[in-house]
């Protein structure tokens, strides 16, 4: 909107700057005459709170010269607004909390109103100045809302509380939500691949979480899968140069996951063309439906830690009544798995040496199923004279980091909302993008009230 007329913005401003700057001298000069007298922990904290109020009125002063104070006005497009109300309104800032007289309008009887202040401030939902929602959204993606309280609390400046952190990141989510792959797109486009990378690993896993709905487990259960994924870079020694993580609440066939991973790769190859791929999963057979079905590009290969896994479990069934008779024989063959050439297909050709002596042993056909079906996928030894990755660690790690160490702390319970609008900016936080995404997300509140050019903006004394 752009006013057509003039008129006065904010004719009626709080305390002077002289006087604020003249009642923080005076309250200095006390605390230094007492300095004797009383303890220093008692003058510091004193100090500190008299530099905290000055810049919570500097901090009002300076959102007052954002506020229209006018009865009308009209924009470029002729539309005309009428100040509806003119009142009192708090707003968090990172100085703390501070009251506003600020004007509303309207274009019509009962319509919705625009609020110029926080327009022209780029306000978060109405309460937060755009750095306090900052700070407030980077504590709350690894702390519980009561913990990130505390801290601020003893911070001594803004101290939101407990509920105003709650809300703030699930207001904050279905923004993004409403316009998720077009933030995504645009973090996509401003996302540095490491100039040393020359492989690019793809994973995803699954991990369970409390939630208050019913659903995917069985109707009696309150556990749910969330799914999580992770571009990784690597270097020609295969050093891991860089992580970036994506992570969803849980969905039917991980459909969101998926999608933001495929643009991941889609812009990867845009910015990199030369860049190599390699898929890495667990034996889940959606995994791999995806990995190779929809993601065309690279090798795929079954995580070794898994495999050992089952292989454990086959050798295993072979010596149930003697257990501690395993352990050679276990590591005998996983090492043959890991560093022969021809390991999957030794394995292979050992469990079906053994079925035949152990012809009701069921584990063993199920182990000689899971080999043979992912035989192209156990080229073990070939990819680490490669300096290739073997194992799915960074996504097992991710959700670990991502999912379980925020959503599966003692007595939560999670819906939809409230689990992505952690998940969604704790995956960002961790992928060192917070600082773009929010970039976007101010874009969001920011829309401006501007005066046309030859019109000349009256203000009110100070």
């Amino acid at each position: 909107m752009t006013l057509s007329h003039v008129t006065a913005k904010n004719s009626n401003p709080s305390i002077s700057t002289t006087e604020i700057v003249n009642a923080l001298q005076n309250q200095i000069n006390n605390i230094n005459q007492r300095s004797k007298q009383a303890l220093f922990s008692e003058l510091e904290l004193e100090l500190h709170q008299c530099f905290a109020e000055v810049e919570r009125q500097c901090m009002k002063k300076l959102l007052e010269n954002y506020d229209w104070d006018m009865p009308h006005f009209k924009d470029t497009h002729n539309q005309r607004y009428f100040r509806s109300s003119r009142n009192n309104k708090r707003y968090m800032t990172l100085a703390g909390e501070v009251t506003i007289e600020r004007s509303l309008y309207r274009t019509e009887r009962n319509g919705p109103t625009y609020c110029p202040l926080e327009l022209n401030g780029g306000l978060i939902e109405g309460f937060w100045t755009p750095q306090a929602a900052r700070q407030a959204m980077h504590l709350v993606s690894q702390l519980t809302p009561e913990e990130v309280e505390t801290i601020f609390k003893e911070f001594g400046l803004m101290s939101p509380s407990k509920s105003s952190l709650d809300r703030l990141p699930k207001k904050l989510s279905e923004q993004w939500e409403s316009k998720r792959l077009e933030m995504q797109q645009c973090l996509e486009e401003q996302y540095k691949i490491p100039a040393e990378a020359v492989l690019c690993g793809i994973s995803l896993d699954g991990v369970l979480i409390p939630t208050r709905y019913t659903r995917v487990i069985g109707s009696d259960s309150r556990w749910a899968e969330a799914s999580c994924g992770t571009v990784s870079f690597f270097d020609g020694v295969g050093q891991l140069l860089g992580t970036r993580y994506v992570a969803r609440m849980p969905e039917h066939k991980k459909k969101s996951l998926k999608q933001q991973l495929s643009l991941h790769i889609a812009s990867i190859q845009e910015q990199r063309p030369d860049i190599e791929f390699i898929k890495i999963a667990d034996g889940a057979r959606d995994n791999w439906t995806f990995l190779e079905g929809e993601v065309r590009q690279g090798e795929c290969v079954l995580d070794f830690y898994h495999a050992s896994e089952h292989l454990h479990k086959a050798i295993a069934s072979l010596y149930s009544k003697n257990s501690h008779c395993l352990i050679k024989p276990f590591h005998k063959y996983r090492d043959i798995l890991l560093n022969h050439p021809e390991g999957v297909n030794k394995i292979i050709n050992h469990l079906k040496y053994q079925a035949k002596k152990h012809p009701k042993n069921k584990i063993l056909k199920t182990e000689i199923t899971y080999f043979s079906r992912h035989k192209k996928h156990c080229d073990y030894a070939r990819l680490k004279n490669e300096n290739k990755p073997i194992g799915s660690g960074i996504v097992e790690s991710a959700c670990k980091q991502v999912v379980q160490m925020r959503l599966k702390r003692s007595g939560q319970h999670w819906l939809d909302k409230g689990g992505q609008a952690i998940l969604t900016f704790r995956s960002i936080l961790l992928s060192k993008q917070f600082d773009t995404a929010w970039n976007e997300v101010k874009k969001l509140y920011h829309k401006p009230i501007e005066m046309p050019s030859n019109i000349v903006k009256f203000i009110g004394k100070n």
